[in-house]
């Protein structure tokens, strides 16, 4: 529907949109589309609000092969229907090389209506296509009552965003150049001169020519200087783990302090982060421009970021987190009766495991015994290998190997399921999720060895990641109808991994908490309790 040419207004936007609200807000008609989200945002901001979504061949095209490369509508079109697209260049054949192509109203009328008409039919006819194939995957379920539903979800979180404190963010980077300043100090005066810490040629001639430490790996331009290989050389010399410090504070400081700021929405004074449903192979969700999952919080200076994401006047941050929900997870999926048990009872888990690997009382369990129980724990999720356990641990390989065999001896359960899991995936070439979400492993086959064990190690991870992904898309959907059905203020901002963050009008919080809390906890039935953890303050570093 043209508003805009080339040569200026073709209809009168105000009747345009008195016309087209009563359509896309009947609730009798469904409507189909590609990447909804985009255009439910696009409408809402314009005063529609798009109420009858039936079908998104973006999502379904993903829940089809969620290991394609893209699920854009020309890439789909290309698998499914054999078909090429007239792509958004095509419509600028003078522009030349390069992103910044002029917007759609420059194109003119007749091809712009081409170009329209040939999306809707390619997205019809991808529904087609689509619908059959996911009620013969055993998908259906799955689209039309988690994934969705929950693009409105996602699409009024993201057009919410979320406030920030730009003074804050402004003294703490002035903060850190003083902090890094000193610490390049410290670097030039062990090292007895001045270099760029951040060029990785300079760094290697300081390392391993003038400190002779000795290189663990070699790179196409030289030794390695990765994280890695500087944590390794930190217990030798002291300028690595320096240089660790200062690469980690102008990350930071790049990619948050100073970056976000700069993000904030002039009409909105909040920042708009883009929630990628479409965007991983096990189901879970990732945020991008900004990308607000990845802010570390186990060092001080995540926190210190954090800090400053600040609720509205009045109102408070809501707090949800399911606890330890992989090793949940992995209880009900192996029902191994020692893990389960512990989850019934209320244990500390990884104090549990260490008592038995240990073989002492729980509450003689050291706090490096139960670091160690805490690794394996996670570890074996992941398929981690001994080696990688004593690289981890920083103890011999013997050891690491033993603490392996005594966990799965005291989880003989976990063990089985690792060995049954890989041994389906060979069979079926794919593994699936507690909620039937399916991820391809084709190099599950593989002849080489370094291959199939990478593919192993997915088979094992997907359902234990994919099936807790599930449960917190469940529980979004549970707390933000309840919320609505409630009438509530209170609205979810953001999801981050096992977490959900809402900002709730003072007055609910009490009332919020117990409600996200209930619907959490009810997202689905397993052998052992969904636990949350619910906390409210007035900033997300806070929580804790």
């Amino acid at each position: 529907v043209p508003l805009r040419g080339p040569e200026g207004p073709v209809l009168d936007e105000e009747e345009v949109r008195r016309r087209l609200k009563p359509v896309l807000e009947d609730t009798s008609l469904e409507l189909i589309a590609q990447n909804a989200k985009y255009d439910y945002k696009v409408l809402k901001r314009w005063g529609i609000t798009l109420s009858s979504l039936a079908f998104d061949t973006m999502v379904a095209g993903w829940l089809l092969d969620t290991t394609a490369n893209s699920f854009g509508l020309d890439e789909l079109a290309r698998a499914y229907l054999g078909y090429t697209t007239v792509h958004y260049a095509d419509l600028f054949p003078d522009h030349g090389r390069g992103r910044n192509f002029p917007p759609f109203y420059e194109v003119p009328l007749e091809a712009a209506g081409n170009y329209a008409a040939e999306d809707a039919d390619i997205t019809f006819r991808l529904y087609t296509v689509f619908q059959p194939l996911l009620a013969e995957h055993g998908f259906s379920e799955l689209f039309y009552h988690l994934e969705l539903p929950l693009v409105p979800v996602l699409a009024e979180m993201e057009l919410r965003g979320i406030r920030i404190d730009t003074d804050m963010l402004a003294a703490y980077s002035r903060e850190l150049d003083g902090l890094l300043a000193s610490i390049e100090e410290e670097i030039y005066e062990l090292c007895g001169r001045e270099f760029n810490i951040a060029s990785t040629k300079q760094l290697q001639e300081v390392l391993f020519v003038e400190r002779k430490l000795k290189p663990v790996k070699k790179t196409k331009t030289g030794y390695s200087t990765d994280v890695a290989v500087l944590q390794e050389l930190a217990r030798e010399d002291p300028v690595p783990e320096k240089v660790l410090r200062h690469r980690l504070l102008s990350k930071l400081r790049s990619t948050y302090v100073d970056a976000l700021p700069k993000l904030v929405n002039p009409e909105t004074g909040r920042l708009h982060t883009h929630f990628t449903q479409t965007g991983t192979a096990t189901g879970r969700l990732s945020s991008k421009d900004p990308n607000l999952q990845n802010i570390p919080i186990r060092d001080e200076e995540g926190r210190r970021i954090r800090t400053a994401f600040v609720p509205a006047d009045g109102w408070v941050f809501v707090s949800a987190d399911y606890s330890q929900i992989e090793l949940v997870v992995l209880a009900h999926l192996s029902a191994d009766p020692g893990l389960t048990r512990a989850f019934r009872e209320g244990k500390d888990v990884h104090r549990e495991t260490g008592a038995l690997i240990f073989g002492v009382p729980a509450e003689e369990v050291t706090s490096a015994q139960r670091r160690i129980a805490k690794t394996i724990n996670f570890g074996v999720m992941y398929g981690m290998s001994s080696f990688r356990l004593s690289r981890e641990l920083n103890i011999s390989r013997e050891e690491a190997e033993r603490f392996i065999e005594a966990y799965f001896r005291t989880y003989p359960n976990i063990k089985s399921f690792v060995e049954d899991t890989v041994r389906r995936a060979e069979t079926h070439g794919a593994v699936r999720t507690l909620l039937g979400r399916e991820r391809p492993l084709p190099d599950i086959t593989s002849r080489n060895r370094t291959v199939k064990s990478g593919a192993e190690r997915i088979a094992v991870n997907t359902p234990i990641q994919g099936t807790a992904a599930d449960i917190v898309k469940r529980a979004m959907l549970r707390v933000s109808h309840r919320l609505a059905a409630e009438g509530r203020g209170a609205r979810i901002l953001l999801q981050v991994h096992d977490e959900l963050i809402l900002e709730a009008p003072a007055a609910e919080q009490e009332a919020v908490s117990r409600l996200v809390e209930e619907e959490m906890a009810a997202a689905v039935e397993l052998s052992v309790p969904l636990r949350v953890t619910v906390e409210a303050g007035t900033s997300w570093g806070e929580l804790h």
